[in-house]
């Protein structure tokens, strides 16, 4: 069985094995999927906005997800990049970090996702630089190579909490 890569799949089933086979610990494997997904993202608004992935700021990707997000309630779903909706969309709570996410018109999910998306920003900066590639420009094994070394680094140091720090 063969699956394809879908533009709006985050992770395919493949690489999902491929994660799961890495030497990593079950949060770094965690991580890994957030990072590769975020990628994905990434790769996508830098396409819109003509710049390198790399180059993105906080408020750019704030500012897409947010427009993203507004064509999903006016054109439906399926007119969406990010195309997922809450099986509780009424259900919301409180937002009391002080960020640029903060007052953007999004749901408290969407500011989870968003926040997400940032915080892989480091990592996917730091594994494009050690490639000397732009983001758009790495591939899965890439990452997934990537942290491994650093996740083995870092697990030689005794520093096992340091992958969350990205």
């Amino acid at each position: 069985m063969s699956t394809s890569q879908d533009p709006i799949q985050f992770l395919t089933l493949e690489e999902a094995h491929a994660i799961n086979g890495a030497m990593l610990s079950t949060m770094e494997k965690f991580m890994t999927r957030i990072t590769i997904s975020s990628m994905r993202i990434v790769i996508r608004i830098a396409q819109d906005l003509r710049i390198h992935a790399e180059e993105l700021e906080v408020g750019e990707i704030v500012q897409w997800i947010e427009q993203d997000s507004q064509i999903r309630k006016e054109e439906g779903e399926s007119a969406a990049f990010l195309k997922w909706s809450s099986p509780h969309p009424d259900l919301d709570f409180a937002d009391t970090r002080q960020d640029e996410v903060t007052p953007a018109n999004l749901s408290s999910h969407e500011k989870f996702l968003t926040r997400m998306v940032i915080s892989a920003m480091s990592a996917l900066v730091a594994i494009a630089n050690d490639y000397d590639i732009h983001i758009e420009d790495l591939t899965v094994e890439q990452v997934i190579s990537w942290i491994e070394g650093d996740a083995k680094v870092k697990h030689e140091q005794g520093d096992e909490a340091a992958f969350l720090s990205w």
